[in-house]
């Protein structure tokens, strides 16, 4: 990146690496102060591991790029190009395809320094430590984490045989742009309700950039999931188990949900999942579902930048988040009908039942998978689901036992 310097420089030559000392220096002092650690907080423990996080620089180098319609995509040998999966709405007054294309554009790292230190408080502050086993997972996310996000790049995507320039990357390395095509060129390109595109590269370019936009009708069935411990292992109410979950072990699928929403999905129904998961752990994530055969499904995760305010946002609740992300689904596709699936174990009861209520007539039903032992009549229950319907909301252990009511069943087939 021109003048950015390259590889691990000595102490007293690099400012970053005097930052990595003094880090590590701060660090190694509190780690032997055995009454500090006593009173250490999960939060400050969490805050501790981000610090290891935060050493990474984003890369903040402008782009001359002129007339905006360029011939190919500002992508550097050295970068590289993440492509999410989103969902497109269409305007039956204009027949037009509103075609959503979100993604991210950095620099992979692979510190050894940072990923040394970032073990080490995984080891004295949880007892978690990378074995043979889990190295390579451990590499690979971290690594993902503390990526240099690029700004300022363009990228060109080709897309229903046209080209289309998109708005340039900002300081996390994300760019969307929304794409408005005539659905009849669309349908030309179409294949099991989704589009492809790619980016369009240098011709020595060798790398290929792909993703894929579900095309989702203006009425139907949609199912918005949440991952952790509703499709996902992550014991997310134990911080230690969580910490194992995300960076150690392989991800697992929750016993039978694949199998459930593969059955939902043969039946029309679109799946959305929407997590407090880091954006950065996409692939892996996008990976996992892939492997654990669920549905073809766009992922909305938590945007959170290690050198800004955005890092709190990992330590918020349920309850702040998730709200603003299911209420731009509903409003995307207002005629369509919602089923909400979560766990017992956050706040995914709290956050679903407030919006069955503003949102009676889009949203139908909430499942909830029972990861606390938890019965339906204790009193969280009770107050959380007070002046709901009883039939509008279930708490499960085994998902084979859930089924979708008749109507709306109908109702995603029409």
């Amino acid at each position: 990146m021109g003048s950015r310097m390259r590889g691990e420089a000595t102490w007293s030559h690099s400012s970053l690496n005097d930052s990595r000392f003094h880090a590590a220096h701060h660090y190694a002092t509190i780690r032997y102060d055995v009454g500090l650690l006593e009173r250490v907080t999960i939060m400050r423990k969490f805050v501790l591991l981000c610090t290891c996080i935060i050493l990474s620089g984003d890369v903040l180098c402008a782009a001359d790029t002129g007339n905006l319609e360029l011939p190919y995509s500002e992508i550097a040998a050295d970068e590289a190009v993440v492509f999410f999966r989103t969902t497109a709405w269409l305007d039956d007054n204009a027949n037009e395809w509103h075609i959503p294309i979100h993604g991210w554009i950095y620099e992979p790292e692979d510190s050894r320094s940072r990923k040394a230190l970032f073990a080490a408080v995984l080891d004295s502050e949880f007892n978690l430590a990378p074995s043979k086993a889990t190295e390579a997972n451990f590499a690979r996310r971290l690594n993902l984490l503390i990526g240099d996000n690029e700004r300022d790049k363009h990228i060109v995507v080709s897309i229903a045989d046209e080209q289309h320039t998109l708005s340039a990357s900002g300081v996390d390395g994300h760019f969307e742009s929304t794409l408005v095509i005539p659905a009849a060129k669309v349908e030309e390109f179409v294949e099991n309700s989704r589009i492809p595109y790619s980016a369009v590269t240098r011709s020595a370019e060798s790398r290929e950039f792909t993703g894929e936009v579900n095309l989702v009708s203006p009425t139907g069935l949609s199912v918005i999931s949440d991952i952790d411990d509703t499709v996902k292992i992550s014991e997310v109410t134990n911080k230690k188990s969580l910490l194992n979950h995300t960076f150690l072990l392989d991800f697992a699928a929750a016993p039978g949900m694949s199998s459930l929403y593969s059955d939902w999905a043969e039946q029309g129904v679109e799946i959305h999942f929407v997590s407090s998961s880091p954006w950065q752990l996409y692939a892996p994530l996008q990976e996992f579902l892939d492997a654990a055969d669920f549905p073809e499904s766009a992922l909305n995760l938590k945007l959170v930048r290690f050198r800004d305010e955005t890092l709190l946002d990992l330590f918020k609740k349920g309850t702040e988040t998730k709200p603003v992300v299911i209420e731009e689904i509903l409003q995307t596709y207002p005629n369509r009908q919602f089923v909400l699936v979560g766990d017992s174990g956050e706040q995914d009861p709290e956050v679903y039942s407030a919006l069955l209520r503003k949102h009676p007539e889009q949203i139908l039903k909430i499942y909830i998978r029972n990861v606390t032992n938890e019965s339906a009549d204790n009193d969280r229950f009770k107050s959380v689901f007070a002046t709901i319907d009883p039939g509008c909301w279930e708490l499960f252990a085994d998902p084979q036992t859930l089924q979708l009511p008749e109507l709306l069943v109908e109702a995603s087939v029409d």
